[in-house]
């Protein structure tokens, strides 16, 4: 092997048969840490849909494909894993053999031995990118579709919190649900009414509200209206008030609800015009925002810091790549979990809170990548 790696550097000048051999040491190993985990995520998806599978376990041909249409957006966070791994194990197997030794004594710098690894990672973030923009808000519609079905089949179902909807000329945001029966409690409701016409669209705010076959009794709330300039002026606060739409609202939620994860990035920045014209905080639409513009450039992000750390600890063993992709993996996940919890909660701006993973291993592949050159 290390022979005839010699022989390509030799008679290889324009580097294209060594680029062809480095993307090979790529393929199945950049396949394997994709699929494990995506497999392992799988498991959520399942567990996010418990109550629907329970419900409406007779119609399971239904139920299988409306949870293969929730893959998408697990398929748009494992391929950062396939790209960390791909690059970790080839690196480390180049390194182990000594192959990378001799390509930089015959002259030829880290920086050029990587770049066929760093364009792998550059595609597989456009890849991602394309993927979450069209392929997971078409999955989301059609997800949209086979719900339909499903609450059209005898069993229970429930209204999603922390979800817009739209009724008619309203729209609808719910913080939490509760369900005894065929009634729902809901807290921390928010009612936004368009303008019919020439008019000034209303806000509506409420501590809690009971919904039974498309009526809404609304609790504790106070009515707003919007003016020209965007300034809430308080019209009048109420005890109890009643909305009585021209159809149940089910038929309404199953038909165009939105969650953040299924809206395009140009979606999510009108529903943060929206929030933020309503005099609401929109701090999570915001971060999940961010995170869309963000998730996608993870691979590339990771392979660079990746790269020099197995180029550096490669030689110690087989194993090694394995090691340092679990590594880098796990506290990887944890940036992007503790940014969230801390861009939810106020303890970091949503911007910072989903860029933080770009920001973090971008200077620490920087340097090391410097340390190694």
């Amino acid at each position: 092997m290390l022979n005839g790696t010699c022989d390509i550097i030799i008679r290889c000048p324009n580097m294209k048969t060594l680029d062809r051999y480095i993307l090979r040491e790529m393929i199945v190993p950049l396949a394997a840490g994709f699929l494990v985990v995506l497999i392992l995520l799988v498991g959520n998806i399942v567990y996010n849909n418990i109550g629907i599978i329970v419900a409406k376990i007779k119609q399971w041909p239904d139920l299988i494909y409306y949870i293969a249409l929730q893959s998408p957006y697990f398929v748009v966070l494992s391929l950062p894993s396939g790209a960390l791994f791909g690059c970790s194990l080839a690196v480390s197997r180049l390194t182990r053999d000594s192959e990378i030794t001799m390509m930089r004594m015959a002259g030829i710098s880290v920086r050029r031995i990587f770049l066929p690894v760093f364009v792998v990672g550059a595609l597989i973030s456009l890849v991602a990118y394309s993927f979450q923009e069209l392929v997971t808000p078409w999955a989301d519609r059609e997800s949209v579709k086979v719900l339909k079905r499903l609450w059209a089949a005898p069993g229970d179902f429930a209204i999603q919190a922390n979800v817009f909807f739209r009724a008619d000329n309203y729209y609808f945001y719910v913080g939490k649900v509760n369900r005894s029966g065929n009634t729902y409690t809901l807290e921390n409701v928010m009612v936004y009414e368009s303008p019919v016409s020439s008019g000034y669209p209303t806000l509506t705010t409420a501590r809690s509200a009971r919904m039974r076959n498309g009526v809404w009794v609304l609790t504790d709330g106070t009515n707003y209206r919007i003016d020209r300039d965007g300034d809430l002026k308080l019209v009048v606060k109420f005890r109890n008030m009643k909305l009585d739409l021209r159809r149940p609202v089910a038929d309404y939620i199953v038909q165009e609800q939105k969650s953040p994860k299924g809206m395009t990035i140009a979606q999510l920045r009108e529903q943060i015009d929206l929030i933020r014209s309503s005099g609401l905080d929109a701090r999570n639409y915001q971060l999940e925002y961010n995170y869309k513009l963000a998730i996608p450039l993870s691979s590339l992000v990771l392979v660079l810091c990746v790269a020099p750390l197995s180029l550096r600890f490669g030689k110690s063993g087989g194993f090694m790549g394995v090691l340092i992709g679990i590594i880098v993996l796990f506290f990887y996940w944890n940036v992007i979990l503790f940014s969230r919890v801390l861009g939810e909660t106020g303890g970091l701006p949503p911007v910072l809170a989903g860029w933080s993973e770009v920001i973090i291993f971008t200077l620490l592949g920087a340097i090391l990548m410097w340390k190694a050159e």
